[in-house]
């Protein structure tokens, strides 16, 4: 499988307190990695360099061959949903994700055409966003009317309705009940069996374990450890949560 991302030798300080330390990681297509680590650890910085919406102090980050930091098109391919999403709460479900489109078009211009994004989606493929999400019965109640888990909902719907083909996920299953965590889950997985690569971080462990291909452990501003699906299964068995806490710990 082909490398759809590369993140090498990622600096990040505030006021000279380092985030991330020689961070390195790379995805391939199609795969879902789990990014594990305790509140602080700098998961969160990670995806916002990612999205280009915070600015490396060192480093680079190549997304489908291009580095982010100069060439911005690459972006166009990606969804997000980083912390809690926000929206404007008069609006309803279908109005937010047809704003989004709107504003992917005017932000990706022509390179969004070239690149294969589909940011002139019809009321079709809102819909199937709204479907895939669980709220096709929602999609135009306002959403000042929308509990947290919908919100939460709404957020993945926004990040895939122009069909991405790299989900940065912070926090996916914030909000949601035992049958919305594990519809998430079901969703996730089939949107990475269609080719998406998928880029998570949850503090439910265990979902991570069974959702993820990859899982890596960060710790002191780097990956201090990285797990298969095999390398999980085998070797830790039930010990699982404890050998990841450990680790955070230990560097953190």
């Amino acid at each position: 499988m082909g490398v759809v991302m590369k993140a090498a030798g990622l600096e990040k300080a505030y006021g000279g307190i380092p985030v991330l330390n020689h961070f390195d990681l790379s995805m391939r297509a199609g795969e879902i990695y789990g990014l594990l680590g305790v509140n602080g650890a700098g998961k969160t910085t990670f995806m916002k360099i990612l999205l280009g919406l915070q600015r490396p102090d060192r480093g680079q980050i190549l997304l489908f061959g291009r580095e982010v930091l100069r060439e911005r098109e690459g972006l166009a391919l990606v969804g997000s949903m980083i912390e809690m999403p926000a929206f404007y709460e008069h609006l309803c479900g279908e109005e937010i994700l047809s704003m989004h489109l709107s504003y992917l078009n005017a932000y990706g211009g022509r390179h969004s055409a070239e690149m294969g994004v589909r940011t002139r989606a019809g009321q079709e493929e809102i819909r199937e966003a709204l479907r895939l999400t669980g709220l096709e019965g929602a999609g135009r109640k306002p959403v000042s009317q929308y509990s947290l888990g919908m919100r939460q909902r709404l957020g993945l719907a926004r990040a895939i309705v122009h069909r991405p083909k790299l989900l940065i996920l912070d926090e996916p299953m914030n909000g949601l009940d035992p049958v919305g965590i594990r519809k998430m889950r079901e969703l996730l997985k089939g949107l990475s069996g269609e080719g998406v690569s998928i880029l998570l971080s949850s503090h439910i462990l265990e979902e991570v374990r069974y959702m993820a291909d990859r899982i890596g452990v960060l710790s002191g501003g780097q990956i201090c450890r990285e797990f298969s699906v095999a390398e999980v299964a085998g070797e830790f068995g039930k010990a699982f949560e404890d050998c990841v806490i450990d680790l955070m710990e230990r560097r953190s």
